[in-house]
């Protein structure tokens, strides 16, 4: 008898293996799929990797992905605060920035950095993060450069106001790429680590700008320390502009240091927890209709409050060192850094603990309760040692809640092309927050700055309320989707509360 059968009877089991090859290449050809793997629809998607090849693959992202950004954004922090050390160095005499000037010089980097946020991350994924970031960095470096040679207010006003349109397309950058490599519990510390590196710079900044405004070359202007500061930050950061192309990291499915079971693996696996593996690129329509969700406008509410905290402390710390509690110019300088310092190894613990016990407000609303607490021993407390205590305080619970507010953001978005919406929208309300951080502390208040301090910590308490209603609100709707609601508009999608 042949085996073959009778080729005008196929068999049954012939038919099924025909029908699923074809269903199979199907899905693939639909898909776009280069890699020779058929896409899976939600239902379908299981693990095909062992655990020790996920996290080496996780390892060589970490590696990839973080130092360079780290240090890009760092100079970003410190190339907009700068201003702050320049002018208790010198620049208020010279430029004349009396009365509202230096609040002016402050505010108007907030005009474009929020306007130009989310057209930037619209950009990043269709021009490629290497190129499109470095040129941003490049030139909002030549605007730091050219602060050093100014004689008049007017131009520092243009330049910050430059500044802030460059710098615009960073930090939603960054925090979009690392959205779109991690998982949902991942993301927390790996935000926290990216800010709080990068927060080095503004710890030790003002020590590195007190050296600098101790050059003085000739009796012209560059015997003036405070252009210093400008010209040699200015130069590193166009530098690290021109190299950052070798290495800055691009998104998962742009890379070309993963082989292709390893770029299958990295998409796959946080395409299992997003049910989202395909790459879509938003029209400004689409664009638009994701900024109407609701709970966007109470993430964006949170990072305002955040970023107003984070802002008014940078700019006006060494201020109140110095006029608030007596400190001489070096020693305010140099007492900015150490609360940086707690700040940074608080600040990471805290996400560490939160990716572990899977829990985000506890930790937002207890980061900002203890901003709060140190708010008010600035405020109402007469020894300098303790008021200083304060300082550290009021720095971690305001630094922690930026990297924690845009992790807690993204964690609740289950599509990757609305990731990047939410980012840049978010930080955009920052934008916001940073016109009034540089505004509610002003002259006429000095020594304690009361309206800007109280103003601060009830912003801190409206921070705790939202974050603590709108959890609750995630855990209602994650019990309906434990009884077949879908969230999102994807079948399996958490909320992460």
């Amino acid at each position: 008898m042949d085996i073959k059968g009778n080729p005008n009877q196929p068999h049954e089991q012939d038919e099924k293996e025909v029908h699923v090859t074809n269903h199979l290449e199907q899905i693939s050809t639909d898909s776009g799929n280069d890699n020779g793997i058929a896409e899976k629809g939600p239902a379908e998607r299981t693990q095909d990797w062992t655990p020790e090849e996920e996290r080496k693959i996780v390892w060589k992202i970490d590696f990839r992905v973080f130092p360079m950004l780290c240090i890009v954004f760092g100079l970003s922090l410190l190339d907009r605060t700068n201003i702050s050390a320049a002018f208790i160095a010198g620049m208020s005499t010279d430029l004349e920035l009396i009365g509202s000037r230096y609040n002016v010089a402050l505010l108007v980097f907030f005009i474009g950095y929020g306007l130009f946020e989310l057209p930037s991350n619209f950009v990043i994924r269709r021009l490629g993060a290497r190129w499109w970031l470095s040129f941003l960095i490049v030139s909002w470096g030549c605007c730091v450069l050219g602060m050093g040679f100014i004689h008049e207010w007017t131009i520092l006003a243009v330049l910050r106001a430059l500044l802030g349109i460059f710098e615009a397309g960073l930090f939603p950058g960054a925090v979009y790429i690392i959205g779109s490599w991690y998982r949902q519990y991942e993301t927390g510390r790996r935000i926290s680590i990216f800010y709080m590196a990068s927060l080095i710079s503004s710890g030790f900044g003002p020590v590195f700008a007190y050296a600098l405004s101790l050059i003085s070359v000739g009796d012209g202007m560059y015997s003036q320390g405070w252009r210093w500061i400008f010209i040699v930050e200015g130069v590193v950061t166009v530098v690290a502009g021109l190299v950052s192309p070798f290495f800055l990291i691009e998104f998962p499915e742009k890379v070309k240091f993963l082989d292709e079971r390893q770029k299958h693996i990295a998409l796959e696996r946080v395409a299992i927890e997003k049910r989202d593996k395909e790459v879509v690129h938003p029209n400004i329509k689409e664009t638009l209709s994701m900024l109407l969700d609701w709970k966007l406008l109470l993430y964006s509410i949170n990072y305002f409050i955040a970023a107003s905290s984070v802002y008014s402390l940078a700019f006006f710390k060494p201020i109140i060192l110095r006029e608030g509690m007596g400190f001489p110019y070096a020693k305010a300088q140099l007492l900015s850094s150490p609360p940086y310092v707690f700040a940074i190894i608080a600040s990471i613990s805290a996400a560490w603990v939160s990716d572990k016990i899977r829990l985000r407000w506890v930790i937002l609303n207890f980061q900002a309760l203890v901003a709060i607490i140190g708010l008010l021993i600035i405020l109402y407390t007469k020894p300098p040692g303790v008021r200083y205590f304060g300082m550290f305080l009021a720095t971690y619970g305001t630094q922690a809640n930026i990297p924690g507010t845009l992790t807690y953001g993204q964690n609740q978005i289950a599509r990757l092309e609305k990731k990047g919406v939410v980012a840049a929208a978010m930080i955009s309300a920052g934008a916001i927050g940073g016109v009034c951080g540089s505004t509610i502390f002003r002259d006429q208040d000095s020594p304690l700055y009361l309206p800007g301090m109280w103003a601060t910590i009830a912003l801190q308490m409206l921070h705790i309320v939202i974050t603590f209603c709108m959890s609750m609100y995630f855990k209602r709707q994650n019990a309906k989707a434990e009884r077949g609601a879908v969230l999102e508009g994807v079948t399996g999608f958490r909320y992460a509360p």
